[in-house]
Formats: structure tokens, C-alpha cells, sequence
């Protein structure tokens, strides 16, 4: 089961397939296997198929090798690694072995013969049932046991298919894309003439001339010899790209200075800090000298003035904007508090302050506790069926 199945009688996880070789065959396997459930991993030395594999939903191996940087020859092939760097590299199918069920290899080099990337103990950890497809059966096969032109089953537990006409087989799909890139290399060598507005309507037919734009990083990068100057190979920032550490925004990190702690955030016997210490010492001080030289009913007022700021700053600014729906009925009983005491303050005299603020606080807290009421009862409506 390429997606996995779960079913009463029991479960089958995804099947795992490695993608040996990132080029155009690596990148359409990744694209079939993945889209058919399977989880995908892929693996090549030049490090800018890391984005292309991704983009494809699989997941890029790379071989933790310090001197190796990407394996990209600017031909769109890979090239040949050192020993140190392919040692690594066969430990890694190795263990890679052990978890995935089918393994597809694509890797090739020009005008040599296929490099062996999966060996014969390799191919010993792979599951009974498991497949190897080397797609690079024409130039002898990516592993170590592939047989040019002969599918197999390998110690009766893994199919090793090593065809090598796979390319007359799909004849019609490899020359409608050949054609297709025909074209559009044709239509960047000779881009449209730029007609300037005014001429578009009398413009009628336009003859599209050749023109070769070596500012152009694809036409620089496959020009050899232009005006009897020989331009090949091209430069490294045509073909450097981002896997390869091409085109990076040079970052200044800037150190940020720590400041030094100051007295009053050390920690006295590990219960609070020193400026905890200090505050707490300074409002006892205030509340003594209050205490002394304030009349008594300033004192009274005071308290119930610091009370209610706790009350409403731990029951309404505290409280998160989605709670106050359910908050709605705690609310109304506090704003009719507030009206009550509004109302004792309007009966001192006329135009005192006393009255003054006791008419604001009615009108602030009527508008709150009507407030309340209609959004108490349009979420009520939202639990009532309408009528037919």
C-alpha cells in the first residue's frame, strides 16, 4: 500500500521510497510516489535539488561532508566525488535500506559508465518484497546487482529491474517535451519587438529578429562562442545557485550589549526581589502617615476607592474580550453597585463635585448595564430554533 491502509483486521504503514538522483527522471518519481500516498526521500550531490525535492513534497538526504560543496558540474549532471565523500554515501543507503521498500535510482555521468551506488549489502537490508527500479540499467545500473536489460528476483526476497529501453517506451512523451523546449529556447533567442503604444494599432505583422541577450543567465550559461570570443565555461554566478550558497544576502549581526542587573533585581533569601522589598516598604510607610495626620472618613474612602480598583481590574480589565459574554450577568451587578452609590452621591448638594461625578457614574454604568442585557439576549437568540 503506497498510502498505507487502516482497517478493522489491522493497519499497513506507507511505503517508503528513496529517490537516488534529483535530475528530470529522480524529480518525476518523487512527484508520482508522493502522490500516491508514499513517504518520499531523495538524495543527490548537487545541493540545489534540495529546493526542487521539497517543493515535491519529499525529504532531501544530505551526506555530512565538510569539503564537498554540492556536487553540480554547470552540465545539469553531477559530478565525481571523492572517496571519502562516497564512503559516506554508502553508509547512508545502508541504513536507508532498512526502512524503505522500493529504491529508484536515476544517477548518471556523461560519457561513463553508471556509478554503483547500492551495493549487494545494501540490497541485504532491504525487506522481502522489496523493489529496486535502476533506471541507469543502459549504462550498467546504479546497483551493485542490477543486470542490464533483465528484471529478477534477487535471493527470492527483492525484484531488481534493470531495463534499459525505457527511453523507446515513452517515445511520444520525450518528444513532445524535447519539441516543447525547442520552442521556448526559440522564443527567448528571438523575443518579440517592443512596439511602442502608439504604433500597436497600426502595427499589423511583426518580423521577430535573432538576438542573443548575454545578460541573459540562460543564454550566457549555454553560449560557447560569441562574436569569435569563446565564452565558455561560463562564470560561477550564472550557475552558482542558493543550495550552493549562490546569491546570499550578506547579514550583519550586530552583539547586543547585556545590561548589568541593577541592586533592586537581586534576589534576597530567594522569595522576592529587592525592589519588591523597597515598594512594599514605601506603601506601609504611606498607609502609617495616612493613617496619622488623614481624618478618619478619608482613610474609609480611600480603602473602598483601592478596593474597587482591584475588583475591576481583576474582573473586567484582566478578563480576556471572549469571556465577557459569560462575565455579562457579573457585570450588570457590579454596574448596579455603582449606580446605587451614584445615586447617594447625587443627593449632597447641587453642582458639588460629589454630584458631579455621582451623575457620571450613573450614566456610565446604566449604558454598561443595558449594554449587558442586549448581549445576554442576543446570545440567548442563538440557541432558540427559528420558526417556520
Amino acid at each position: 500500500f503506497f498510502n498505507g491502509e487502516v482497517t478493522a483486521a489491522g493497519n499497513f504503514p506507507a511505503t517508503k521510497v528513496l529517490v537516488v538522483g534529483a535530475g528530470v527522471a529522480g524529480l518525476s518519481a518523487i512527484t508520482t510516489a508522493a502522490s500516491m500516498g508514499a513517504i518520499v526521500r531523495a538524495f543527490d550531490t548537487r545541493l540545489e535539488c534540495k529546493e526542487q525535492v521539497e517543493s515535491l513534497k519529499g525529504e532531501f538526504l544530505v551526506v555530512d561532508a565538510k569539503k564537498e560543496d554540492g556536487g553540480d558540474s554547470g552540465t545539469g549532471y553531477a559530478l565525481v566525488m571523492s572517496d571519502s565523500f562516497i564512503q559516506k554515501e554508502m553508509e547512508m543507503f545502508r541504513e536507508q535500506a532498512k526502512e524503505c521498500q522500493i529504491i529508484i535510482t536515476t544517477a548518471a555521468i556523461p560519457g561513463r559508465p553508471a556509478p554503483k551506488l547500492i551495493m549487494k549489502d545494501a540490497v541485504d537490508n532491504l525487506a522481502p518484497g522489496s523493489v529496486i527500479v535502476d533506471l541507469a540499467g543502459s549504462t550498467g545500473g546504479n546497483c551493485e546487482l542490477t543486470r542490464p536489460g533483465e528484471s529478477y528476483v534477487y535471493d527470492n526476497r527483492v525484484t531488481i529491474i534493470g531495463t534499459t529501453n525505457l527511453i523507446s517506451r515513452m517515445s511520444w512523451q520525450a518528444s513532445s517535451m524535447y519539441s516543447n523546449n525547442m520552442a521556448n529556447l526559440l522564443d527567448l533567442l528571438c523575443p518579440d519587438p517592443k512596439i511602442k503604444e502608439e504604433d500597436q494599432e497600426k502595427a499589423v505583422k511583426t518580423i521577430k529578429s535573432f538576438n542573443i541577450d548575454m545578460h541573459d543567465p540562460v543564454i550566457r550559461g549555454m553560449t560557447c562562442v560569441h562574436n569569435k570570443n569563446i565564452t565558455w565555461p561560463p562564470p560561477e554566478s550564472v550557475n552558482k545557485t542558493s543550495g550552493q550558497g549562490g546569491n546570499k544576502e550578506e547579514v550583519q549581526i550586530t552583539k547586543k550589549t547585556e545590561a548589568k542587573p541593577s541592586i533592586f533585581s537581586k534576589r534576597v533569601l530567594d522569595l522576592c526581589t529587592m525592589g519588591e522589598i523597597v515598594a512594599f516598604t514605601i506603601i506601609v510607610l504611606f498607609f502609617i502617615v495616612l493613617g496619622i495626620l488623614a481624618p478618619v472618613s478619608f482613610v474609609t474612602q480611600l480603602l473602598y476607592f483601592i478596593l474597587a480598583g482591584f475588583l475591576g481590574c481583576y474582573l473586567i480589565w484582566a478578563v480576556e474580550p471572549a469571556l465577557f459574554s459569560p462575565l455579562m450577568s457579573i457585570s450588570n451587578s457590579l454596574s448596579g453597585v455603582v449606580i446605587l452609590g451614584g445615586i447617594l452621591m447625587v443627593s449632597g448638594d447641587t453642582i458639588s463635585a460629589s454630584n458631579v461625578l455621582g451623575c457620571i457614574a450613573i450614566g456610565v454604568a446604566t449604558v454598561n448595564v443595558f449594554g449587558g442585557f442586549a448581549v445576554s439576549y442576543r446570545m440567548l437568540l442563538m440557541f432558540k430554533k427559528e420558526k417556520q
